[in-house]
């Protein structure tokens, strides 16, 4: 090989880098547009607002009555499951830590209206999800009717424990 070629061929891989490097000073950004979200995100956002507020209500509710830990516990284990689920569907998923419980406990009257907020909430959400699925791709639909239907049994057994506190 000539010693002239070789230098040509060096000199027009540098200058082929030299945009991609700028570019890449730039971020994403450099390389133009972003492309819009696909509607599933929507519809994953909404959800996994749907299911960090019952978490926190579920919380809220654990924090006024620590007398529930027994019912409420495995119901906010499966809404924890639930949002690890939506949010593996994302890019950058985040971790959601499990709080101490440490307050007085609530009366049995308090009790029960919890239950029956939560029952309540827990419908609200069921239908919720019910009703994003026209939206959502197959595969995230099912997963969506799979939650729905976990949240419709968890308002079911909130009303009867509330029933019977």
């Amino acid at each position: 090989m000539r010693a002239d070629l070789r230098r040509r061929s060096v000199l027009a891989a540098a200058g082929a880098a030299v945009p991609l490097l700028a570019a890449g000073c730039k971020g994403v950004g450099g390389l133009g547009t972003l492309p819009r979200p696909r509607p599933d995100v929507a519809v994953l956002r909404a959800a996994i607002g749907t299911e960090q507020a019952l978490i926190a209500r579920y919380r809220s509710a654990l924090a006024a009555s620590p007398g529930l830990q027994d019912t409420l516990d495995p119901l906010l284990d499966q809404h924890l499951a639930h949002l690890a689920a939506l949010r593996s569907r994302l890019i950058s998923p985040a971790a959601t830590p499990r709080p101490a419980r440490t307050s007085p406990p609530a009366s049995a009257g308090q009790a029960s209206i919890g239950l029956t907020a939560l029952a309540a909430a827990e419908q609200a959400a069921a239908g919720a999800l019910v009703s994003r699925l026209a939206t959502a791709s197959p595969s995230l639909a099912q997963l969506l009717a799979s939650i729905s239907a976990s949240e419709a049994t968890h308002a079911l057994i909130l009303g009867t424990a509330a029933r019977h506190s």
